[in-house]
């Protein structure tokens, strides 16, 4: 029979455990943790913890009594174990929270400031970008207003500098300033038909221009006398007349405000002349034998231009001691010296008619070199396509005049004019009216003189047309 083995008493059994627990600690040199809020912080090493577990296996208890003791020591520990677990947990939770709050302050702290951030809702960006639209717009508006007032304090300087350079009679309190700015004030023009040798009135080819307020200003005006000559003289003055005004004010009106008025103003007038004469050469018009004169004035307030081809003239009477003329034209016959040596340069030759003993009759002529055609009694003209080959040009003479406050009035006029009136005559006989101030009586008085003077010297009339303005 086999003898039973001792019974050992829970007590004993637990006090001899932790004796050996005490032992194992003290070789392995650990300290207890201590107790925290009540909880126990059970460490140890696993190869104790794993000796202990087989330790307590050899001596587990039998008696029920034994038992339950064992089992309320280690539910005390296992809790433990669970607290410290949840401690720890809860530490490390609210360390890592701590951190990232730490984080984002210090990226916040960093971060520049931005208005959109500050935005939270979609009707706040929209006034947001309209916000900036218009601090954009007014940036630009302001920017315009600013280069205006630039422009206009250059035109400024650059008015008073021509001012300056076109200025009247000066002061005697300041030379600068110009007491006087005369301009033209009243203008008037007439046109009559001359006759032909069967006493049969013939068809007017002179024809007239005369525009106030050309361009842009009150005090511009614009005077123009075409004279027609040859089978269809009078469809190349009416031609000339609806087409060069138009090619001259649209360039004046595209010059810009602030150029050089001298340079521009020759410039205009020679492109004009040389685009008109190129649309009449193309507009179906037979100019073989056929062209016009032309003279042309502008008046920008006190500066006169005169650009001129053909034997048409313009002139001023000035009055200062005596009654003078200033002449704005000058004729394009064929025999002055440059005219000629032009014409005999390209391939022509210049020579009037001549009776059969060979003595010169009339004015000299433009020939072909080979042929007696054209016969062309001027220089200068528009159309005359013939006299174009050997030396007729279209290029206009342009002369500059300032007015003085001696100048009275004005006379441009075709060579109906001009054949048998002198320029003194005329100015003398204008003179008159212009003391009356009537610009019509002078006209009337002008087309009849000639008209009669044509009667007296010669089987035919001309055409005769005039402009007269009175200046102020």
């Amino acid at each position: 029979m086999k003898q039973k083995a001792p019974q050992i008493s829970p007590n004993k059994l637990y006090a001899s455990l932790l004796k050996k627990k005490n032992e194992s600690d003290q070789q392995q040199k650990i300290v207890k943790s201590p107790v925290i809020q009540g909880n126990v912080y059970i460490n140890s090493l696993r190869n104790n913890q794993g000796q202990l577990k087989v330790d307590a296996k050899k001596s587990r208890p039998t008696s029920g009594k034994d038992l339950k003791d064992i089992s309320t020591v280690l539910l005390k520990k296992t809790h433990a174990r669970q607290n410290s677990k949840i401690i720890e947990t809860k530490e490390n939770s609210q360390n890592l929270t701590q951190s990232a709050l730490q984080l984002l302050q210090k990226i916040k702290a960093e971060r520049p400031d931005n208005k959109i951030g500050q935005i939270q809702t979609s009707k706040e960006i929209l006034q947001y970008h309209q916000q900036l639209i218009q601090k954009q717009y007014q940036k630009l508006l302001d920017l315009s207003k600013q280069t205006e007032h630039n422009q206009l304090q250059q035109q400024q300087q650059q008015q008073q500098q021509k001012q300056k350079l076109f200025k009247g009679p000066r002061s005697i309190s300041n030379p600068d300033i110009s007491t006087l700015q005369l301009c033209i004030t009243k203008a008037h023009a007439k046109s009559i038909p001359g006759m032909l040798y069967t006493g049969q009135t013939k068809i007017n080819q002179d024809s007239y221009k005369l525009i106030q307020k050309f361009g842009t200003k009150e005090n511009d005006w614009y005077l123009q006398v075409s004279d027609g000559h040859g089978t269809n003289g009078h469809q190349v003055a009416q031609f000339v007349q609806e087409i060069l005004p138009a090619y001259i004010e649209q360039e004046v009106m595209e010059a810009p405000y602030y150029y050089d008025r001298d340079k521009t103003i020759n410039n205009i007038f020679k492109q004009s002349f040389l685009k008109t004469n190129e649309d009449l050469l193309n507009s179906g018009i037979d100019v073989t034998y056929s062209g016009a004169t032309t003279v042309v004035v502008i008046a920008f307030e006190n500066i006169l231009y005169c650009a001129n081809i053909g034997d048409s003239r313009a002139i001023i009477g000035r009055y200062d001691t005596k009654l003078q003329v200033v002449e704005l034209s000058k004729d394009h016959k064929p025999d002055c010296f440059l005219e000629q040596a032009r014409i005999i340069q390209r391939g022509g030759r210049v020579q009037a008619y001549s009776d059969e003993d060979g003595n010169p009759i009339g004015p000299a002529r433009v020939w072909k070199l080979d042929e007696d055609v054209p016969g062309l009694a001027m220089s200068r003209s528009f159309g005359d396509y013939v006299a174009s080959q050997v030396g007729v040009i279209c290029e206009p003479e342009i002369i500059k005049h300032q007015l003085l406050p001696s100048d009275k009035f004005l006379v441009v006029a075709s060579d109906g004019i001009w054949e048998f009136l002198s320029n003194e005559w005329v100015i003398e006989t204008v003179n008159e009216y212009y003391k009356k101030g009537d610009a019509i009586g002078a006209c009337n008085k002008l087309t009849q003189a000639a008209k009669e003077a044509w009667q007296r010297e010669d089987e035919v009339i001309d055409d005769i047309t005039v402009i007269l303005a009175f200046f102020k």
